[in-house]
């Protein structure tokens, strides 16, 4: 029978708890003589056998936790062993040295190889981005020089068609300004003829002192035509009785022309040393006006003519 500690009820042997109050049941404890094994009671202090002194017992639960704690020390001890036993090794200390430096060079290699690959993919891709732009600009700027090129070729292709209508209708302009301007033999007012025989003798005959003449003419804006009547013994068969005297102002005139009687014009001028007037030359006033019409010379003549005083009519 088991008594209960707590309520003092009676239960059966078998029982763990308390049938009165639910108290959990102690076992019947012993101490076992350590010297003889005989079973004593828990109140004896000395073995009822032999007489030696008896140990407390103790309960399963802490026999069961002993050798719990033991076991469960013995890895401990043993793990502290092998680490102790390691430590002292100097081998394996050196291959866990060799092992951690392996294991440092390689993950600094890795970090070379990471911070390598990242400055090649940066090179690259400033490389890349400076290609493109290069490109790029290569591409406006080549536009940009066809588009130039192309606008001067029109520009060039306008300009000479716009010169090339302005030089035909120029010269249609021209021609039709000398057609329209052109002298005539037989329409010659005594101014033109006058003017176009001194244009003629300065620029086509070279005739002595008409250069002279027709430049003060022109600077002065003047040409003074002068008549003299002739005798008979002062006149050639084949001339008029008349000397046209040309001076470029009121000064004494030195060259002048007579007419013949088939159109015909003779130079007239003073030579050193000679009295009066000598023939140089001679022409005909077909001749004169061809070359003044073909020279585009009938503004010059015309405007020469205007500023002609004639004397003797």
């Amino acid at each position: 029978m088991k008594k209960c500690s707590k309520c003092g009820t009676e239960n059966s042997k078998d029982a763990l708890f308390c049938e009165n109050c639910g108290n959990k049941l102690s076992e019947d404890k012993k101490i076992v003589c350590p010297n003889c094994g005989f079973s004593n009671s828990v109140e004896s202090s000395f073995c009822e056998n032999c007489g030696s002194k008896l140990l407390e017992v103790q309960s399963n639960d802490t026999v069961s936790n002993n050798r719990d704690n033991t076991y469960g020390d013995l890895p401990e001890e043993n793990s502290d062993s092998t680490n102790r036993n390691q430590k002292d090794d100097p081998e394996i200390n050196s291959k866990n040295i060799r092992r951690s430096q392996g294991i440092s060079e390689s993950n600094n290699l890795r970090n070379i190889i990471v911070a390598v690959a990242i400055i090649i993919v940066v090179v690259i891709g400033v490389f890349s981005l400076r290609y493109f732009k290069a490109n790029r600009q290569t591409e406006n700027s080549r536009d940009s020089n066809s588009a130039v090129l192309q606008k001067d070729k029109s520009s060039s292709e306008k300009s000479s068609r716009a010169k090339n209508h302005s030089e035909i209708s120029s010269s249609s302009e021209k021609e039709m300004s000398d057609n329209s301007e052109k002298l005539s033999v037989t329409s010659l007012t005594n101014k033109q003829n006058a003017a176009s025989i001194l244009v003629y003798g300065a620029l086509k005959a070279n005739a002595p002192l008409f250069k002279g003449n027709y430049d003060l003419a022109l600077k002065n804006s003047q040409l003074y035509v002068s008549l003299v009547k002739l005798d008979s013994d002062e006149t050639e068969a084949d001339e008029t009785p008349i000397l046209y005297e040309l001076a470029p102002g009121q000064i004494d005139s030195s060259c002048g022309y007579k007419l013949g009687r088939n159109r015909e014009v003779y130079f007239y001028s003073q030579v050193k040393n000679t009295p009066g007037f000598s023939r140089i030359s001679e022409t005909t006033q077909d001749e004169i006006v061809d070359y003044i019409n073909s020279h585009h010379l009938v503004n010059k003549v015309n405007e020469l003519a205007n500023e002609t005083t004639v004397y003797g009519e």
